[in-house]
């Protein structure tokens, strides 16, 4: 392993697998802890006992910039603790890793074969997971996010699709710290 990307909960790693590069996957690992105190946790396992960089993706569960700083900052200071010039990563989604469903409608409206409404769209800036699921509900083609997620696992999204879902903040995060992980493992072979 190269690498390790630690996240909260199943759902999250299906979807990083659904939409990070295949070649940035090559020796990376992703791993759901169970909730964010886990993630902390297993984070700093890993960083120790592995002694390889560790990428750990939370949901901020907010849109205030002060309390995402503050949350990513005693992330940080936590894991940097153990590191012993290990890299890591925090990467917050704001406000959840579903807002990444939201940034384009065309591509929401194409999934879910309708076009949602202005009001569940404005609230998905605050709510993504709960909006993504009153949506899904709606859809009458999934009823559940997991089923959702399942379904595009299975090939469903083109190139152009992949291309739209990594332009999220998080996604090019995530990416720019593998690709700096796989250029320092590639030097140091």
């Amino acid at each position: 392993m190269i690498a390790y990307i630690v996240c909260e909960g199943n759902l999250d790693v299906q979807l990083l697998k659904i939409v990070l590069p295949e070649e940035l996957l090559n020796n990376v690992e992703i791993v759901a802890a169970g909730g964010l105190s886990a993630v902390k946790s297993l984070a700093r396992s890993l960083i120790v006992r592995r002694q390889v960089p560790v990428a750990i993706v939370i949901d901020a569960d907010s849109v205030a910039p002060e309390i995402i700083q503050e949350r990513l900052k005693s992330i940080e200071e936590l894991v940097e603790s153990v590191s012993a010039n290990i890299p890591f990563k925090v990467i917050a989604a704001v406000p959840e890793m579903e807002i990444i469903f939201f940034q384009d409608i065309g591509l929401l409206s194409h999934l879910l074969k309708y076009k949602p409404s202005q009001d569940i769209i404005t609230q998905a800036g605050f709510e993504p997971r709960k909006s993504l699921e009153i949506l899904l509900l709606q859809s009458h083609m999934y009823d559940s996010y997991s089923k959702f997620i399942n379904l595009l696992t299975n090939k469903t999204l083109t190139t152009e699709n992949l291309k739209i879902l990594r332009q999220a903040p998080f996604i090019q995060e995530l990416i720019k710290f593998l690709q700096s992980v796989q250029e320092t493992a590639t030097v140091n072979f």
